[in-house]
């Protein structure tokens, strides 16, 4: 198909970043890779001071905007003034260390076009920055079978509804998502608090996934990566991760926090530096703000899963306990707690879980991003789509088998260094 059939959606990919120019020069760049004149580009400056803007001017596209705060802000805040500066029928944001590929965006489109959906949902790749000091496996992408060229699959939000009531977060796929994850417009608005602020809790993109299932909509879920997740020791995930872990390489977990402070719009709960409890207080901020108190968690299984994220750290275990506590009180739910701090820790994956890991591994190949002297998150999105070809658009249109399309891959996989 030509650009021009493909030229009725207007698309927006928004770019939240905040003193990480190093990054975002190369994340910037697989955006603007795309071959498509209908995207805008929205860089959103979260009133950085390392050159940000002076970066960003240096790119000549027309479909790039930028837009910058002026003030710090939260994460929060700067995800809603994102927004307000986009036109897009479609929206899709990733961080400023994230990428997007190029040479899939295509097919991306294609069935957004053809369908219409709330939202189209994706498996996103992973690529660790190759920092010194950061991580063994980094400088590379895996590709996994069951992540690769899968059909289109229409879900509801709703079906997940049980396993987010019962904290199995981990098993929430397909799942809405706005971050590596596409969202219409009108459904974002539709869902909102007052039909105008989108984002209303201090994990943005996690809110409007637990909304979407909360308030439901239909949506595309696609086994096939549209983009990457970039991890680095400026991630604000890495930044919870190191906490729960009582390593001290990452302070933007703190930065997190502290910026939060200044939002007048504040969550329910503390997150305390803990990935569980930061998703478990966007559910409870979610009910809160939206009225959806008919929507009973299972605090046992919400405390459990919170209390297991702070084992390696005493002094984060303190804390949590005192927050949940205080949940508890507020919400008579002292018995689950108690219950929950007398259940054995849980492991972090079930048998079932981890069998499906070791399958998915093995079942996998892993190659270097490098390309030349370079390893950044740019050259993994090119390094991406040259193993991935046009075979996806080929599934698609059913001239194509995904068995044969990943066979293709595996062997033009063969011109790249294998990583273990």
């Amino acid at each position: 198909m030509t650009q021009k059939e493909f030229s009725k959606v207007k698309i927006s990919i928004v770019i939240p970043t905040r003193e990480r120019s190093r990054y975002l020069r190369h994340s910037l760049q697989t955006a603007l890779e795309i071959e498509d004149a209908n995207i805008e580009i929205v860089v959103s400056d979260n009133a950085s001071s390392d050159g940000t803007k002076e970066l960003v001017r240096k790119f000549d596209d027309r479909r790039l905007v930028y837009v910058n705060t002026d003030a710090r802000l939260s994460m929060r805040q700067n995800f809603e003034f994102a927004f307000e500066a986009t036109t897009g029928d479609y929206l899709i944001f990733f961080g400023d260390d994230d990428g997007i590929l190029p040479k899939q965006f295509p097919y991306l489109r294609q069935l957004l076009e053809a369908n219409r959906p709330d939202g189209l949902s994706w498996v996103k790749a992973t690529y660790g920055w190759p920092i010194d000091g950061y991580g063994k496996k980094t400088g590379g992408v895996r590709f996994y079978h069951g992540n690769c060229f899968g059909p289109p699959k229409p879900f509801q939000g709703a079906e997940n509804l049980q396993k987010l009531m019962t904290a199995e977060v981990s098993n929430l796929r397909p799942v809405p998502d706005i971050y590596h994850g596409c969202l219409s417009r009108p459904y974002m608005l539709k869902t909102s608090m007052d039909g105008n602020r989108v984002f209303d809790s201090a994990i943005p993109d996690v809110n409007l996934t637990y909304r979407s299932i909360l308030k439901d909509g239909s949506f595309i879920g696609v086994d096939h990566p549209f983009s990457i997740n970039g991890y680095s020791p400026a991630s604000t995930g890495g930044g919870h991760g190191a906490e729960q872990n009582n390593r001290a390489d990452t302070d933007t977990s703190k930065v997190f926090a502290k910026e939060n402070l200044t939002d007048t719009m504040s969550d329910v709960l503390a997150h305390a530096g803990s990935a569980p409890l930061a998703l478990f207080s966007t559910l409870e901020t979610l009910r809160r703000n939206h009225s959806l108190e008919n929507f009973q968690p299972d605090y046992l299984c919400w405390y459990r899963f919170v209390l297991g994220s702070a084992h390696k750290n005493p002094e984060l275990a303190e804390n949590i306990r005192g927050i949940l506590g205080d949940h508890a009180k507020a919400t008579d739910a002292q018995s689950s707690l108690t219950a929950a701090l007398d259940s054995p820790s849980q492991a972090k994956r079930t048998p079932r879980e981890r069998l499906a890991r070791a399958w998915g591994q093995l079942h996998s190949f892993r190659v270097s991003a490098a390309e030349g002297s370079e390893n950044t998150i740019l050259t993994a999105a090119r390094t991406m789509d040259s193993i991935l070809g046009n075979d996806f658009g080929d599934v698609l249109s059913g001239e194509m088998e995904p068995r044969l399309a990943w066979k293709g891959a595996k062997r033009r996989s063969k011109g790249f260094q294998r990583q273990l």
